[in-house]
């Protein structure tokens, strides 16, 4: 069961292939992409990331920690967009690419952490690794649309999409691995928990369903609302 992590990380990349394939095909649909994308993204964070924080002693305690990543996000986005800003101004309003791509960075390091979490688990037993990983492996189809959508949804080319997607889809793998040489300190396992869900509240509802909404149809409501509702199912199935 020693490379049990490792193994379990390798169907994530799988998961997240698949989805982040379907973004790329189904470009011409992407502003109903941004609209699932941005309700799965938030689901993540409301029904996945919050309820894991708020399941350790004094889950509230925390929340700083959730105020910080939603911050740090919004000051990366203001620091790009006013130094996009001095060095043209004719770009004022245009898409940012350097935000789309912090932004997939951001989701590749939470699948990183993703990986670690699989490690963590079986460090801790087989049902709670193998609890984690099954989690992880349903949403990181999520994670690949997400990906590949916030990278396109900021004027970046399919190329720099594809890439970003093989690095969302190596860094479980990667994550999962790094377990094997050491033990993380479940203690820090909340505080890190608690920044990605700020960092998700804010690409969710600030960054990719603004993107959504330029496109004007109706359906990207309905769009957002099936992505929490696939999300929301999802860990009402896990957890129950």
């Amino acid at each position: 069961m020693r490379f049990a992590p490792i193994l379990l990380a390798l169907v994530t990349l799988i998961s997240t292939g698949l989805g982040g394939m379907a973004a790329i095909r189904l470009r011409d649909r992407l502003h109903l992409l941004l609209g699932f994308s941005s309700g799965a993204v938030l689901a993540v964070a409301l029904f996945d990331l919050l309820p894991e924080v708020f399941a350790f002693p004094h889950g509230a305690s925390y929340m700083p920690m959730t105020a910080l990543g939603f911050l740090a996000f919004f000051g990366l986005e203001r620091y790009t967009a006013m130094h996009r800003a001095r060095e043209h101004p004719h770009l004022v309003g245009a898409h940012e690419p350097e935000l789309g791509a912090m932004s997939a960075g951001g989701l590749a390091f939470h699948s990183f952490l993703d990986g670690v979490a699989i490690g963590v688990g079986f460090q801790t037993s087989v049902e709670m690794g193998l609890l984690i990983a099954f989690g992880i492996i349903a949403h990181d189809f999520s994670d690949g649309l997400n990906t590949v959508t916030v990278v396109l949804a900021h004027g970046n080319t399919r190329r720099s999409a594809i890439f970003w997607l093989i690095v969302d889809m190596l860094t479980p793998i990667l994550g999962a691995a790094s377990t094997l040489m050491f033990n993380l300190r479940v203690g820090l396992l909340p505080w890190l928990l608690a920044f990605f869900v700020g960092s998700f509240l804010y690409i969710g509802a600030s960054d990719l369903l603004p993107e959504a909404r330029e496109h004007d149809s109706p359906l990207v409501g309905v769009a957002t609302c099936m992505g929490m509702l696939a999300i929301f199912l999802v860990t009402r199935l896990l957890r129950g």
